[in-house]
C-alpha cells in the first residue's frame, strides 16, 4: 500500500487533534506539522501529496457532540483525499461514540481513552439487564386469546335473548325473581365460564405449550373478560332479535380486535390509527400483556388498569340504564 506524504496543519493544537495525527501517522510515509502557507508550498512543489487542515475549535465541537469539518487538500484528486478523509471521519465518529458511552468531559481524558482502545482493541461484554425474556409464542397468541375471550363473553349475552324466545323469562317472571337478580345470575354464569377458560389455558401452558405465564397475566385476562361480560349483557338488553345479536357479535369483536392490535402489532398501523386504537379495550389489554412479559407487575401499569376500569364502569352503567329502560317500557320479557 502506498504511503502518502502529509502536511499537517493544526489550528486547534488540542489533545484530540494530536491524537488524530497519531492515528493516521502509521498510514503516512511522512507526516509533518506546518503552517497553512507552508502546506500550500509543499503541495505546489509536489513535496506533499496532501494537506490536512484541522479547524480551530475542533476539540470543543467534539466535546459538544458535534462532528467538525476537516479540510483535506490535494492536487492528486479523489484517490488521495478519499482514503485519508475516510480515516479522519472514522476517528471523529469513534470519538463521538466514545464520548457518549463514557460521558467524559475532559478532552485529554477522551484522547487517552481513544488511544487506549485503539491499542487494546474494542471489547464487548454482554450483561443481561432484564431477567424476563419475552415469549414470542405468547406475544403472538395473546392477541388471539384476547379476541377469543371477547367473542365468548359476548355469546353469553345471547342467553337472555334465547330465553326470551323460548319463554323461559316469562316463567321466571311468575316466580319472585326480579330483573336485576336474573341479570346478576347471567353475570355469574359468565364469570364461571371465564374462569373455566382461564383454567384451561393454565393447563395448556403448563403441559402442551411451553409458555411462561404469570399470575398477573391471568388477573389481567380475568379483568378483561369481566368487561366483555358487561358488553355482552348490554348488547342483549339493547337489541330485540337473536339474529341481529348474532350479526353484531362478530362485527363488534373483530373490528375492535383489528383496531386494538390483536391480529398485528400496533406499530404497523398508520399513526392516526394508532391513536384511534386507544378507544378500544383490546389496545390496553395487549399493551399491558406486553409490559407484563418484560417483568413488570400490575402495580406498574396504573394507566392500563385505569383505562380498562373506565371501560368496565361505562358498560356497567349502560347495562343499568338499559335494564331500567326495558323495565319502564315493559320490553324485558
Amino acid at each position: 500500500m502506498y504511503r502518502w506524504n502529509i502536511a499537517w496543519v493544526d489550528h486547534d493544537n488540542s489533545a484530540l487533534s494530536a491524537g488524530m495525527a497519531e492515528t493516521i501517522k502509521p498510514d503516512a510515509s511522512r507526516l509533518e506539522a506546518m503552517t497553512a502557507e507552508q502546506a500550500d508550498d509543499e503541495i505546489l512543489n509536489s513535496k506533499a501529496d496532501l494537506a490536512v487542515v484541522v479547524p480551530q475549535g475542533f476539540a470543543q465541537q467534539v466535546m459538544a457532540g458535534n462532528a467538525p469539518s476537516i479540510t483535506v487538500r490535494s492536487l492528486k484528486g479523489q484517490e488521495v483525499t478519499g482514503v485519508v478523509s475516510a480515516s479522519l471521519n472514522l476517528y471523529v465518529d469513534n470519538l463521538l461514540r466514545l464520548r457518549d458511552i463514557t460521558n467524559l468531559q475532559d478532552e485529554a481524558e477522551l484522547a487517552a481513552e481513544q488511544a487506549r482502545m485503539a491499542q487494546e482493541g474494542l471489547q464487548y461484554h454482554e450483561q443481561r439487564l432484564n431477567t424476563h425474556t419475552p415469549s414470542a409464542a405468547l406475544g403472538m397468541s395473546s392477541g388471539f386469546l384476547i379476541y377469543v375471550l371477547s367473542i365468548s363473553m359476548l355469546q353469553l349475552g345471547g342467553m337472555i335473548l334465547r330465553e326470551k324466545q323460548q319463554g323461559t323469562l316469562y316463567r321466571i317472571r311468575q316466580a319472585p325473581v326480579k330483573r336485576l337478580g336474573y341479570i346478576i345470575a347471567v353475570f355469574l354464569t359468565g364469570v364461571m365460564v371465564l374462569v373455566i377458560n382461564l383454567l384451561s389455558l393454565f393447563v395448556l401452558t403448563h403441559t402442551l405449550m411451553p409458555v411462561r405465564t404469570t399470575l398477573s397475566m391471568y388477573v389481567l385476562w380475568f379483568y378483561y373478560g369481566l368487561l366483555w361480560i358487561f358488553i355482552g349483557i348490554f348488547l342483549a338488553l339493547t337489541v330485540r332479535s337473536s339474529a341481529v345479536h348474532s350479526s353484531l357479535m362478530p362485527i363488534i369483536s373483530v373490528i375492535t380486535a383489528m383496531l386494538g392490535g390483536c391480529y398485528w402489532p400496533i406499530w404497523m398501523m398508520p399513526e392516526f390509527m394508532q391513536k384511534a386504537a386507544m378507544l378500544v379495550p383490546q389496545y390496553w389489554a395487549n399493551e399491558a400483556i406486553s409490559l407484563l412479559q418484560q417483568g413488570k407487575t400490575l402495580l406498574d401499569l396504573p394507566q392500563h388498569l385505569l383505562a380498562l376500569t373506565g371501560f368496565l364502569a361505562l358498560f356497567l352503567a349502560l347495562c343499568v340504564f338499559a335494564l331500567r329502560r326495558s323495565k319502564a317500557a315493559g320490553t324485558f320479557v
